[in-house]
């Protein structure tokens, strides 16, 4: 026997025992959680059966056989756990494939025989305790008995799963079943060669590890079986470097210190860096499985960070899709789709080597990610099924913002253009409107021009009919030239001239270069209608209007002035005040919205002279102008 194998054996107890803990534990969570599996409960049995074994064999070895003398609680266990793993094996083929089994009855019959070899090696290896052995498997009825029910069970288990006729629906349960049927002959080999130690006893103690690894990666893959990859990879690093540690050292220690507390000290003060460097190796140890084994390009924490840089700067709902899948496809290195809109969608779950997540921005599905496998790669496991599930709530929620923020636009805009569709609608009917005692006093002033001078009079009414035509034509358009509104503000005041006769001057000077420049429309014609109205309407002594344009620095001055009764001194300024009448603070909302500060409404008056004047300033332009915002 090679002086290698108590090594050997030792760190084959150790990791298996460690790792069989490590799997019940994450069996247990997830069967809590997510109830049955495949194998069910039969399942987490057998693998609490061989934490149980290899943990008994382990103290077992460590304590050089005293537990058969004088501490036999450990051996009940022991045998319980040896007994039970040969017809639980057995129970969970047949448990899954029974419904593609023929002649169900038959296999029954053979799982309650199993049953009852475990039973009566259990019996016989109880009996063999009272015996002078050192090992209840020295007793050869019990060996014997052992051997019969371990290739009873390996060879039924093989024939289940030869025998069945379940359908499989993909390569994988296919290639799983030609993993286990290979085990079930390997196992019921190195028991039919009858090789109690040595390298036979290294080779039925590895027989269960395997078997948990082929069910685990065939079936829980997307649970935690590169979880329990990482974590049993670096348990077996970490025994076997403790391993050579004592190996190499061991010889050295015993040569150096003579007293045995003084080694044992040595021994954990040496060994304390391989502990204390145990986290960083671990790190690197799962960084490189990551990347070499797995094929992750990623980090968990990176790929969350790449995720949500590359989303951050979409402006909309189908460039931050498009981004989704573009960055999902380079983090799991394969062919995504983000499907967005009325269900029915099919579950979030994994079939066929397909990942999917669901979108739920507020809670209730809205969409589905799906990765296809990868076609040149390892297949996605549970850390890829966690990580996607991460991205996918971030997806969740930068959509849901967007979306968010794409509502508040769309009411903003919706309630901006209510707003201006309300002004262009108050300024059409202002536009429109004809002031009726305007109207009035025109056509008494026409009536008694008739009967004296008719030629006066047809002109009153060509002028009168000026002023309505303009005023009817422009109300469907925003901007005019200063030439057009001007010829409208001299047909009006030449009616209020008709009217008022000497009493009223009326002066208009206006620039050439001033002419072509636009204007909202109505904007003089409503100021002169105010300075008559306001003004001149209100005085005895003869009236005098006054309107001057010019053009300075690019910017377009229009004044128009009145020596009526002025307004109060706490109106100058800018039309701001409450109260301010409905087309002045028209103008001043008009100009607003057009120029924002670059245009001014203010008034002002020369007691000296005794005139107000209204004056309106805003940037000199051809085009019409669109509405600020």
């Amino acid at each position: 026997m090679s002086k290698w194998y108590p090594w050997l054996e030792i760190l084959l107890y150790s990791f298996n025992g460690i790792t069989f803990t490590l799997l019940s534990f994450l069996w247990f969570r997830e069967y809590r959680k997510n109830g049955n599996h495949w194998g069910g409960y039969l399942y987490l049995y057998l693998t609490v059966a061989c934490a149980v074994l290899f943990g008994c064999n382990l103290v077992n070895y460590l304590s050089w056989g005293m537990i058969y003398y004088g501490q036999p609680f450990l051996v009940y266990p022991q045998i319980a756990a040896l007994a039970l793993l040969p017809p639980l094996l057995f129970h969970f083929f047949y448990r899954n494939e029974k419904e593609g089994l023929p002649g169900r009855r038959i296999w029954l019959a053979g799982l309650f025989a199993v049953y009852a070899l475990a039973l009566l090696f259990a019996v016989l290896a109880l009996g063999a305790l009272g015996r002078p052995f050192q090992d209840y498997l020295g007793d050869p009825r019990t060996l014997l008995a052992h051997r019969v029910l371990m290739v009873a069970a390996a060879t039924g288990s093989g024939l289940i799963l030869w025998a069945s006729r379940r359908p499989e629906t993909d390569r994988l349960a296919r290639d799983q079943r030609r993993a286990l049927l290979l085990l079930c002959g390997a196992w019921a080999c190195v028991y039919l060669a009858g090789s109690k130690g040595g390298w036979g006893a290294i080779l039925s103690q590895s027989l269960p590890l395997a078997f948990g690894f082929v069910i685990t990666y065939y079936t829980e893959r997307t649970t935690f079986f590169d979880v329990l990859i990482k974590k049993g990879a670096f348990t077996f690093c970490f025994l076997l470097l403790l391993a050579a540690y004592f190996l190499i050292m061991a010889p050295f220690l015993l040569r150096l210190w003579w007293g045995t507390r003084t080694a044992v000290l040595a021994w954990a003060v040496l060994v304390l860096p391989i502990v204390l460097l145990a986290p960083w190796g671990q790190r690197k140890l799962s960084l490189w499985l990551d990347r070499l084994v797995l094929g992750r390009r990623f980090l968990p924490a990176q790929a969350s960070k790449y995720f949500l840089t590359g989303l951050q700067s979409a402006i909309g709902e189908t460039e931050l899709t498009a981004r989704a899948e573009r960055l999902l496809g380079e983090i799991f290195q394969s062919a995504v789709g983000i499907r967005l809109g009325p269900g029915p969608f099919s579950p979030a779950e994994n079939a066929g080597g397909c990942m999917q997540a669901a979108v739920r921005p507020d809670g209730e599905q809205i969409g589905l990610i799906s990765i296809q496998p990868r076609v040149h790669g390892p297949r996605f496991l549970s850390e890829d099924v966690t990580l996607l599930a991460s991205l996918a709530e971030t997806y969740s929620f930068l959509l849901d913002n967007l979306r968010l923020r794409e509502e508040r636009a769309r009411r903003e805009r919706r309630e901006q253009d209510l707003l201006l569709e309300a002004e262009r609608s108050e300024l059409r009917a202002l536009r429109a409107q004809v002031n009726p005692h305007f109207m009035f006093n025109a056509l008494n002033t026409i009536a008694g021009l008739i009967p004296r001078r008719p030629d006066r009079a047809e002109r009153t009414i060509e002028q009168l009919a000026e002023v309505f035509r303009y005023t009817l034509r422009r109300s469907e358009r925003e901007w005019v030239e200063l030439d057009e509104e001007l010829e409208a503000v001299r047909a009006y005041l030449a009616i209020e001239r008709t009217r008022f006769g000497d009493r009223l001057e009326i002066v208009i000077r206006a620039g050439d270069e001033a002419g072509h420049a636009r204007i909202p429309a109505m904007i003089v014609q409503t100021l002169v209608e105010n300075a008559v109205k306001h003004g001149v309407s209100a005085i005895r002594v003869p009236g005098r209007i006054e309107v001057n344009v010019d053009v300075a620095q690019g910017r377009l001055r229009i004044e128009v002035c009145d020596n009526g009764p002025g307004f109060e001194e706490s109106a100058t300024g800018s039309f701001c005040q409450p109260g301010e009448g409905h087309g002045l603070r028209n103008i001043r909302e008009r100009l607003r919205g057009y120029f924002g500060d670059a245009a001014r409404l203010g008034i002002s008056r020369d007691a000296a002279a005794g005139m107000t004047a209204v004056t309106v300033e805003m940037p000199c332009t051809a085009q019409p102008v669109e509405v600020a915002p």
